[in-house]
């Protein structure tokens, strides 16, 4: 049994983490709460018999008075499949290596909604379970309405304490604490009868564990005198910074375009760490209704994120390396940063010493530069007053920018969702 990370392998999976009761955000507060209860099935199948991942999931919503409202969310995840280890393809080859992964995750929510005059409180906490992954989390968010309830804001803070084991942990016995807080402020605006907007700003931090326990990294080094230097190499732990600082901007908007019965949504998602990571998100969705029972909505995403500082497929080291101050030094492998640390093997005298690792350093496909493309169209079918089913396909491909990635490490795969609804 292995983890990986089923957030970044999906485009719309949901979090173990407890962020759910900040993202209100995206739709207005003056909407009613329904009493409601939501199934849904989704299949998320890379190309190429890697990754598969069947998720089920369960919603509910019910109003416990005028003033309160309760909502749950109980998820299923298994996974099984194959994904690239970090290492790199064998020369002659340019397909990556594989490593086969099969877990099984179980997640869920309790979130509140409290209504006081013109304020709306939103408490919530959450559990996400793996083999080699756990995770608790609070949220608190506070909402108030004001400008005759056409202005919404809101401020919300989220703390997760996780904690993480795997392959590299010592034979996943040794369990590591991840930490993360999360701020955020936004506005959702009434522009007009047909048309709102949603803006919002959050800062988040990370401290601990913060490396993938099943990537490793090749070190390739030049071996004087002898014929090594045409060797893959050798992998050991990925290292990673045990702090991250992001921000990340949200800018969304929704017109109803009511002689074509339809709607647009449009957003656009800016991300920025200190990790070294700019990514830019745009998202458009038309919903379409037919008839007085059926609605279309066909969606493109796109995404477009710089690499990571420390991120390269593999690492070169030589003795004919050595910076100003004696250090040994090794290079990302095209050559272009350079990095110092502590020596993998201290020198020993001998003519030849294994030079430094880099102080940071990481081959996840996931942190390079790369873009990827989601199409897809779904489908919602109020059968009867109280009953609704949804249907939906998505593609999704992901695409290495430079030229040192390798292709054969960025996946791409078809994504099937069927739900069904009850409301009363």
């Amino acid at each position: 049994m292995a983890r990986t990370n089923l957030s970044q392998r999906r485009s719309h999976a949901v979090r173990s983490a407890v962020l759910a009761a900040l993202v209100h955000l995206s739709v207005p507060a003056r909407l009613k709460a329904e009493n409601r209860v939501d199934y849904r099935y989704e299949d998320y199948i890379e190309d190429d018999n890697r990754i598969r991942v069947r998720t089920h999931s369960v919603f509910a919503e019910q109003a416990l008075n005028s003033k309160v409202v309760a909502k749950g969310n109980f998820v299923y995840d298994g996974i099984s499949g194959s994904s690239p280890n970090g290492g790199i393809p064998v020369p002659g080859s340019g397909q990556v290596p594989l490593q086969y992964l099969e877990d099984i995750r179980r997640a869920g929510y309790v979130e509140g909604a409290i209504t006081t005059g013109r304020f709306i409180t939103r408490p919530q906490i959450s559990y996400s379970e793996e083999s080699d992954y756990e995770s608790v989390g609070i949220s608190l968010s506070e909402s108030i309405e004001f400008n005759d309830k056409n202005t919404t804001l809101t401020v919300g803070l989220a703390r997760n304490f996780d904690r993480v084991t795997g392959y590299w942990l010592s034979n996943r016995t040794d369990w590591r604490d991840k930490d993360t807080l999360d701020v955020l402020v936004g506005v959702t605006q009434l522009l007009g009868p047909k048309t709102y907007l949603t803006a919002n700003f959050s800062v988040g931090m990370a401290d601990g564990y913060l490396t993938d326990p099943y990537k490793g990294v090749y070190f390739r080094f030049d071996y004087p005198g002898d014929d090594l230097n045409t060797d893959p190499g050798f992998p050991i732990p990925e290292r990673r910074p045990d702090e991250r600082l992001k921000q990340v901007a949200f800018l969304g908007i929704t017109h109803f375009v009511t002689p074509l019965k339809g709607s647009v949504d449009a957003n656009y998602r800016f991300h920025n760490d200190d990790w070294g990571i700019k990514a830019h998100t745009f998202t458009v969705a038309w919903n379409q209704k037919v008839g007085s029972r059926l609605t279309l909505s066909p969606l493109f995403r796109y995404h477009f994120q710089t690499s990571a500082d420390f991120y390269a497929p593999s690492f070169i080291g030589s003795n004919n390396r050595i910076d100003a101050n004696g250090v040994n030094i090794a290079l990302q492998s095209d050559g272009s940063y350079l990095f110092e640390g502590d020596p993998g093997y201290p020198g020993d005298g001998t003519p030849f010493a294994v030079p430094a690792w880099p102080q940071h350093f990481s081959s996840d496909y996931r942190l390079s530069r790369l873009e990827t493309f989601t199409a897809g169209v779904g489908i919602h079918w109020e059968v009867t007053d109280h009953i609704s089913v949804d249907f939906a396909y998505k593609r999704y491909a992901m695409f290495a920018l430079e030229d040192r990635s390798y292709q054969s490490a960025f996946p791409q795969a078809n994504v099937y969702t069927v739900g069904m609804g009850f409301r009363w």
